[in-house]
C-alpha cells in the first residue's frame, strides 16, 4: 500500500525562501526602466483586444465606426423590406392575374360587385354642416 505525500511518516519542512532573492530582478530596475516596462505591457494588452475596433476604423476611416456601421445596417433593412414588398406585390399581381382569368373562364364577371357597405363607403355625403350662432368676429378675448 502507497502512502499519500500527506501522510508520509517523514515530512520534509519546506525550503526557505528569500524575500529578497524574488524581488531581486525588481530591485535593480530603475523606475523609468519599470515605467517603460509597464507601458509597454499595457500598450501589447491593448493592442491585442482592439484589434476588431482597429480594422472597423481603418475601413471606414473614422474613429466612431459604430455609426456608419448602424446607418449601414438600417440601409440594408430598408433594401430587404423594399425587396419583400416587391415580392408580395408580384405575388399578389399574379394572384389576381390567375384570379381574373378563372373568372373569365367559368363566365364570371370580371369585378365583383360592391357590398353594401363598400357602397356606403364609397357613397359621398351631400349634407352640409348646421351653421354655428357664433362668430369668431364677435368675440373680444380672441
Amino acid at each position: 500500500m502507497s502512502q499519500s505525500p500527506q501522510n508520509s511518516p517523514d515530512p520534509t519542512p519546506p525550503a526557505p525562501v528569500d524575500p529578497d532573492a524574488l524581488m531581486g530582478r525588481i530591485n535593480g530596475m530603475s523606475f523609468f526602466a519599470m515605467f517603460i516596462v509597464s507601458l509597454l505591457i499595457h500598450t501589447a494588452l491593448i493592442g491585442a483586444t482592439s484589434v476588431g475596433f482597429i480594422q472597423n476604423c481603418v475601413k471606414y476611416q473614422t474613429i466612431y465606426p459604430d455609426r456608419v456601421i448602424r446607418e449601414e445596417v438600417k440601409k440594408q433593412r430598408a433594401e430587404e423590406r423594399a425587396k419583400k414588398r416587391l415580392e408580395r406585390q408580384a405575388e399578389d399581381a399574379k394572384q389576381v392575374a390567375k384570379q381574373k382569368a378563372k373568372d373569365k373562364k367559368d363566365g364570371k364577371p370580371s369585378t365583383k360587385p360592391a357590398t353594401k357597405i363598400e357602397q356606403k363607403i364609397n357613397q359621398k355625403s351631400t349634407t352640409l354642416p348646421a351653421k354655428s350662432g357664433v362668430s369668431l368676429d364677435d368675440i373680444d378675448e380672441l
